[in-house]
């Protein structure tokens, strides 16, 4: 993974413009991901994309304890997880959502 600009004293001197850049790039790379996944245009596929939904989750969670983030950005967390499932199954079925 490339590594942030630091400054003189070893910190991390990452823009806002570049911090913006690599999130669109890992959302897209994200849906993208996610779309191939949970295809579930056959029928017997549709467990699989319901467990990946599941493991996606605890994931999540399992990274906010392991962190010891606030309530407040765990919070953050499991919204953003639900917003960014939520989207790609909406580019995949949009006529059910």
């Amino acid at each position: 993974m490339p590594l942030a600009r630091r400054d003189g004293k070893n910190n991390t001197a990452a823009s806002l413009a570049e911090i913006e850049g690599r999130m669109l790039v890992l959302e897209v790379v994200a849906m993208t991901s996610l779309a191939m996944v949970l295809d579930t245009s056959e029928p017997e596929k549709a467990d699989i994309g319901r467990g990946v939904l599941y493991l996606i989750r605890e994931a999540v969670e399992n990274k906010c304890a392991e962190m010891d983030l606030s309530e407040d950005a765990t919070s953050t967390a499991r919204d953003y997880v639900d917003e960014l499932l939520n989207t790609a199954m909406h580019s995949l079925f949009p006529e059910r959502h």
